[in-house]
C-alpha cells in the first residue's frame, strides 16, 4: 500500500512540474481594452497591424482591444470617402501589450519598464495625445483643427 502511495505522489508531482513548465514557456497573452476618442474636426482613420482602417467620427470615441504588441496607424482625413494616403496628418507608434499592460511606446524610453511608454511626455506628439487619460488610450485633440465640410456639419449626415 506505502509503494502506491509513493507512486501516486510521484505522479503527482510529475504532473505539477509539467503544468508549471508549459504555464512558464506559453506566450503571455494580453487583454486591455482601451479607447480610441477623437475630438477634432477630421475623420480619424485608425488601423492596427496592417488590418482595415476603422473610422472615428468627430466627437466620438472608438473601443480598441491589444492582445499582443504590434503597430497602430492614425490617419486624420476630411470626407466620407478620403483614404488613409489623402490624410492631412498621418502617424504610426509601436503597441505593446504584455498581460495586463497595455501602452502606445513613444519617446526615449525614460522609465518605460516601470510606467509605460511616454509616460512623461518627452515627444511632442500633437495633435494626438498618446497614452492618455489611460496607458493605450489615444485622443486626437482638438487642437488638430479639422475640415470645413464636416465642423459646419454638412457631411455628417453621411455616417
Amino acid at each position: 500500500m506505502r509503494n502506491v502511495s509513493t507512486a501516486l505522489g510521484i505522479a503527482a508531482a510529475f504532473a505539477t512540474t509539467m503544468v508549471m513548465t508549459v504555464a512558464a514557456t506559453a506566450p503571455a497573452e494580453a487583454s486591455c481594452a482601451r479607447r480610441i476618442v477623437n475630438k477634432s474636426g477630421y475623420i480619424a482613420l485608425v488601423s492596427r497591424d496592417g488590418g482595415p482602417w476603422v473610422a472615428v467620427r468627430p466627437g466620438r470615441s472608438q473601443t480598441i482591444n491589444y492582445y499582443q504588441s504590434g503597430r497602430i496607424d492614425v490617419a486624420l482625413t476630411c470626407g466620407p470617402g478620403a483614404l488613409p494616403e489623402q490624410a492631412a496628418y498621418r502617424a504610426s507608434y509601436d503597441t505593446v501589450a504584455i498581460i495586463d499592460r497595455c501602452y502606445i511606446r513613444f519617446g526615449d524610453g525614460f522609465f518605460e519598464d516601470q510606467l509605460g511608454g511616454g509616460f512623461i511626455g518627452r515627444k511632442d506628439t500633437a495633435p494626438l495625445a498618446l497614452n492618455n487619460p489611460r496607458q493605450g488610450d489615444l485622443v486626437v485633440g482638438p487642437q488638430a483643427g479639422g475640415c470645413p465640410a464636416i465642423e459646419r456639419g454638412a457631411i455628417s449626415a453621411r455616417y
